[in-house]
């Protein structure tokens, strides 16, 4: 099967058993709808970090990176930014490195990052930085950090990425990661492979065509990260779409 015949299936299958608002993201993500309705249907808490991320991400996957939905949640994200150059002050370091990884990196794809903040956001991640943080095969700890260092301008970028890149490529190679956790890290990078990863782009398509369910679904994510069937769904949509092409 190819890749796009996948991914019509993947958005067959959302049509049919997800909730209007992963219908709407699936049927723009395939050409059938407008990104601009999912984003005017999305209203995160501008106080919350956590949810103005979640609509970034999905404006991201849309490649809808400007506009005016997008700046205000950019704005009120920067507004949210600590001291330390960090997000989610009140949490544990871990959920912070996360959070923050997450979110710069997905403000420094948009013309509404203002660089000393992602330069702060990097030093924060780098001051905490080290190979065990990835090498414990986190998917959040790589997500993370090869989300921010592969979109963002920093010293710590190459060293960071070629160790996000070989852990990345020994969790799909070991199936620690199923396909579409790691197709998911690659689209956060806007790119189809990571320094130091073993990891063709055409074994990743292959994996997201042969672990897709009969009926177009992928599994739900267990633990870190998790997702049921349709946000995992969703994710192996954008994963076919972004590799496949």
């Amino acid at each position: 099967m190819k890749s796009s015949e996948a991914a019509e299936r993947a958005a067959n299958y959302l049509e049919a058993h997800g909730d209007a608002h992963a219908r709407t993201r699936a049927a723009a993500l395939v050409g059938r709808g407008e990104a601009a309705a999912v984003a005017e249907a999305l209203s995160p808490d501008p106080g919350c970090s956590e949810e103005l991320g979640l609509a970034l991400g999905i404006c991201d996957d849309l490649r809808l990176r400007a506009g005016s939905r997008v700046r205000e949640w950019a704005e009120a994200a920067r507004g949210l930014q600590c001291d330390d150059g960090g997000w989610a002050g009140e949490r544990p370091l871990e959920e912070r490195l996360y959070q923050t990884g997450m979110l710069a990196g997905l403000l420094a794809k948009t013309p509404y990052a203002r660089p000393e903040g992602l330069e702060a956001a990097g030093d924060f991640l780098a001051r905490h930085w080290s190979p065990d943080r990835v090498r414990s095969g986190s998917w959040c700890a790589i997500a993370a950090h090869a989300h921010y260092f592969a979109n963002a301008p920093h010293d710590a970028a190459d060293e960071v990425l070629q160790w996000c890149g070989r852990e990345l490529g020994r969790a799909f190679l070991t199936r620690h990661f199923d396909a579409v956790r790691t197709a998911r890290v690659l689209v956060c990078c806007d790119a189809h492979g990571l320094p130091g990863a073993e990891l063709s782009r055409e074994d990743l398509v292959l994996g997201l065509v042969s672990e897709q369910a009969p009926d177009g679904s992928y599994p739900a994510w267990p633990g870190e990260g998790a997702r049921d069937v349709v946000g995992s769904t969703l994710d192996g949509l954008v994963g076919l779409l972004r590799m496949g092409a």
